[in-house]
């Protein structure tokens, strides 16, 4: 049953026929691609690219007086993803994406979009910040930039920077 608007009552219930999917991409200038992953056990197509399956565990945002905050934990089944998010020598950006399976065409491989999906929830451009990993998974915390802690003006006139104003 294809529906243009997910129905929530549905995903409520105590039995649904769809399934909750949770898309992931993270995206880093040391990166050659961004890496995108879905939250199942079969390849994805939307937005015409390919996402590859990672069974990856992801909590929810935070709702408190502190910034919102998530955490996602992928497992270290294959090693790449891991050792890739591991080795960034900064912040990486990242956005979620949850939809639910009614909005794919679940008979084909890799799974394509039927029609334009609606994300039942967007969390986009947060920062993948203290990543660290042990033999059996990876995990990072997902938060937005926090601009009240970070120094101001962020670039200083110092000699080596402006030297002409030195002089």
């Amino acid at each position: 049953m294809r529906r243009d608007v997910p129905n929530p009552e549905a995903l409520n219930a105590e039995a649904s026929g769809d399934a909750i999917l949770t898309f992931a991409e993270v995206t880093h200038t040391a990166l050659a691609e961004p890496l995108r992953v879905v939250a199942d056990v079969l390849p994805y197509s939307w937005r015409g690219v390919e996402w590859s399956p990672v069974m990856f565990e992801f909590e929810a945002v935070t709702d408190t007086d502190r910034p919102p905050e998530a955490r996602i934990v992928l497992p270290a089944i294959d090693r790449t993803i891991a050792n890739a998010l591991i080795a960034l020598p900064d912040r990486a950006r990242i956005s979620v994406w949850v939809l639910t399976s009614a909005d794919f065409d679940l008979d084909t491989e890799p799974r394509v979009a039927v029609g334009v999906p609606v994300p039942l929830m967007e969390l986009l451009n947060f920062d993948l910040m203290d990543v660290n990993g042990t033999v059996q998974s990876a995990s990072g915390r997902l938060m937005l930039r926090d601009y009240t802690t970070e120094p101001w003006p962020g670039k200083r006139a110092t000699r080596s920077r402006t030297p002409g104003l030195f002089t």
